[in-house]
């Protein structure tokens, strides 16, 4: 029979980053596997701020990331809304869905609910996540916890 297309290539290396992806938001977000990210996460792994600084975190910077979020949110769950994959790249629409009960920074406990959408990008080689640009409604988010005034507040 012949080489598999190019396409097929493709499918499967986004079927690859698609179970990536699953598994890390149901064992690190879902389920606090923080280990999990020992696995999956390069040890040179750099996050791109919004700032457009970058900051070498490491499997333990990003467990240390996801430890404050379960500090401020320990209800939360997230979920993979969409992904698409090109090359070594994976897009990631996804959201967040949490009951505000512990401080996140310096702000304190709400009690409030909240949902809040987010969009990723990461670059996975050889299995192993090593770059990833956020970005992330915190304004929307913000206003959920009621930090900052919405616009149909009076």
């Amino acid at each position: 029979m012949g080489q598999p297309s190019q396409g097929a290539n493709e499918m499967s290396h986004a079927e690859e980053h698609r179970k990536l992806f699953a598994r890390w938001f149901e064992e690190l977000w879902n389920k606090k596997n923080y280990s999990i990210a020992h696995e999956l996460v390069h040890p040179d792994f750099t996050a791109h701020g919004a700032g457009g600084q970058d900051i070498k975190q490491g499997p333990d910077g990003v467990i240390g990331m996801v430890q404050a979020w379960h500090t401020a949110f320990p209800d939360g769950k997230m979920t993979m809304d969409d992904i698409i994959t090109e090359g070594e790249y994976s897009t990631i629409r996804m959201t967040w869905r949490a009951t505000h009960t512990g401080p996140f920074g310096p702000i304190p406990a709400s009690g409030k609910k909240i949902e809040v959408t987010s969009i990723g990008i990461d670059r996975v080689i050889d299995g192993k996540i090593t770059e990833g640009w956020g970005e992330l409604n915190m304004l929307g988010m913000f206003m959920q916890m009621g930090v900052i005034p919405s616009p149909d507040q009076s």
